[in-house]
């Protein structure tokens, strides 16, 4: 299959942003505020004393000892509270069935093809599962995830909830007791209809409650600059308002979605952890294309195999890992062009 100029599929993972807030003694929610912190920290990196390849600069000794002043904003938890909760929407919808835009009508039903021939044999459900693990794992939660203990509570649009009292005796390759099992298994059955069925609406209210300590840092995101302004923090926490207007802490919908879709071990057959899907397997802990274009083995040199893809959907009910894979990226949604134009 030649890849078209013109190909966009539209994200079947939609989550909302998330706020972090605690609940007082009068059961009211209460907002997580910000301290913005003026900071002498000290001169480290690289550059103050080096240039290139380990080659000096000169530089006087009380230089490299001098101040480094930084405004920043940082989150803790406040005093006497022993609980905070972090709550988002999670929006699903079928939308890898078939392309929203795509240049080429034999691309757009080669393409619709593939995805039904998924569907038939069952590799949403494959998806879903990881998906599903993603969430009840708390995994985007991401380093507020390293707290005391974390409960994952999960209301779907059906009026049914699934409860993971400790996520934090559980593991991504790890074995599952009985009841987390159980409810792993029905939000994966939920998860996989949500994905191959167009013709219902699916959500899900999710929300972590995490036992902490008084004054334990608390990880929001981080709003991206292009450049310092002056007077203002050079780190910036996001935010959103609860529904009394108080501001609070928040994580960008883009970053959980990042963690729920981190389901790509397929990248190798002895491979140490899912990946978040990418066209290319970016890992950004080693710093290296896990998917590099040279070894066959991204998103585009694959998807362009599709006529062999179905070929053996069509002689066999086992699903091979790149048709896996080509599916995760179609659900995550994106612009596949092969040009500029």
């Amino acid at each position: 299959m030649k890849l078209c100029k013109q190909l966009n599929y539209v994200r079947s993972l939609s989550a909302g942003k998330a706020c972090f807030y605690f609940v007082d003694a009068q059961e009211k929610i209460q907002p997580i505020s910000i301290d913005r912190t003026r900071l002498r920290a000290s001169k480290g990196d690289y550059s103050q004393a080096y240039t290139g390849e380990l080659k000096r600069k000169n530089v006087a000794s009380y230089e490299l000892a001098q101040g480094n002043i930084q405004y920043i904003e940082e989150c803790y938890v406040p005093p006497t509270v022993n609980t905070i909760y972090c709550a988002y929407s999670l929006r699903i919808n079928a939308n890898s069935l078939q392309p929203e835009i795509c240049s080429d009508p034999e691309v757009r039903v080669m393409l619709t093809q593939l995805a039904s021939l998924y569907a038939e044999k069952g590799g949403y459900e494959e998806l879903a599962q990881r998906y599903a693990k993603n969430i009840l794992l708390g995994t985007w939660l991401w380093r507020n995830r390293a707290c005391r203990a974390v409960k994952i509570e999960v209301l779907n649009s059906e009026q049914e909830t699934f409860i993971i009292e400790n996520a934090l005796k559980l593991s991504w390759y790890g074995r599952w007791d009985q009841q987390s099992q159980q409810a792993l298994n029905s939000l994966t059955q939920y998860i996989t209809e949500a994905l191959s069925n167009n013709q219902d609406y699916f959500y899900m209210d999710i929300k972590a409650s995490m036992s902490v300590g008084w004054g334990d840092e608390i990880y929001p995101s981080q709003e991206f600059f292009d450049q310092k302004e002056k007077g203002k923090p050079t780190k910036k926490l996001a935010t959103t308002h609860l529904p009394n207007g108080d501001e609070t802490v928040a994580f960008h919908g883009q970053k959980i979605g990042a963690a729920i879709q981190s389901i790509d071990d397929w990248w190798q057959d002895n491979a140490d952890k899912p990946l978040r899907v990418n066209e290319y397997g970016a890992d950004r802990e080693y710093v290296i294309a896990r998917r590099h274009s040279t070894l066959n083995t991204d998103f585009y040199y694959l998807v362009s195999q599709a006529e062999h893809w179905i070929e053996t959907l069509l002689k066999s009910d086992d699903i091979p890992d790149e048709v896996h894979f080509i599916m995760s990226v179609l659900v995550k949604g994106g612009l596949f062009n092969s040009g500029k134009e």
